[in-house]
């Protein structure tokens, strides 16, 4: 009797395949279960981006029992908000921003009343806008051109100023502004150097009344980049060349 003869069995070479399937489905499986977890409440989210931005803001001028603990307890309040309550925060919002508004005014005018009385501050302009006041110092009465180095009349000015803002609960951000013209000494290699130098200059002469706070005051140097008039003529150069102090009110 003939023996049967075995045919050798066919080597399957893609059973790697079931392997690499299975995988990619837990890998799937995975990334979307990852996906999942890191969605959230967008409301929630939006304010809490609101509140945080606010803290940050404030922190760098604020003084410890003023805005910024407002600001502070608001972020907390984000966690569990009940229902209804983003509803109340937006009237709150509504009506805190209509009472700053009115008091900015308010002390835009007492500003404008007692400063103007002094003669070292005639050139001085009060300007009221989005609930801050903006007092404009141009570069003639505080400075010479291309100088850092306060004039008497200047100190004399900025001193009067300090001495009425101290009387209200405010912060003060020193801004500091040149035209367009480029400038390149030893001392100040460019407008930015020229800018920041002249608002670190008036923000000394603020604290050495020692009647404000230093964690309510700030500065910064803006160069020639936001300019208010246009650079084409000598009178908009002259406008632009500035120092801005930027009163905000500190209230709820």
């Amino acid at each position: 009797m003939a023996k049967k003869h075995k045919h050798p069995e066919h080597v399957n070479h893609e059973r790697w395949l079931v392997s690499y399937a299975d995988f990619m489905t837990l890998l799937f499986a995975f990334f979307v279960v990852m996906f999942a977890s890191s969605q959230v409440d967008s409301n929630k989210l939006g304010r809490f981006t609101e509140s945080f931005t606010t803290a940050v803001t404030w922190n760098m001028f604020d003084s410890p029992g003023g805005y910024g603990m407002m600001a502070h307890d608001k972020a907390k309040g984000f966690v569990g908000d009940e229902p209804g309550e983003e509803d109340e925060d937006t009237k709150g919002k509504s009506k805190g921003a209509g009472a700053k508004d009115q008091e900015a005014k308010e002390l835009k005018e007492k500003l404008e009343s007692k400063l103007k009385e002094q003669k070292d501050l005639v050139s001085l302009k009060v300007i009221e806008a989005h609930g801050e006041i903006i007092l404009r110092l141009p570069e003639r009465l505080l400075f010479d051109v291309g100088a850092a180095d306060i004039r008497p009349e200047g100190r004399n000015a900025v001193l009067l100023i300090a001495q009425e803002l101290a009387l209200h609960e405010v912060a003060v951000r020193v801004e500091g502004h040149t035209d367009s013209a480029p400038i390149h000494t030893d001392k100040f290699p460019s407008n930015w150097e020229l800018s920041g130098a002249r608002a670190m200059t008036v923000l000394r002469v603020i604290t050495e009344t020692h009647k404000m706070s230093p964690d309510r005051l700030s500065g910064a140097g803006y160069g020639q980049h936001h300019p208010i008039a246009s650079n084409d003529s000598p009178e908009g150069r002259a406008q632009n060349r500035r120092v801005d102090l930027v009163v905000v009110i500190a209230g709820p």
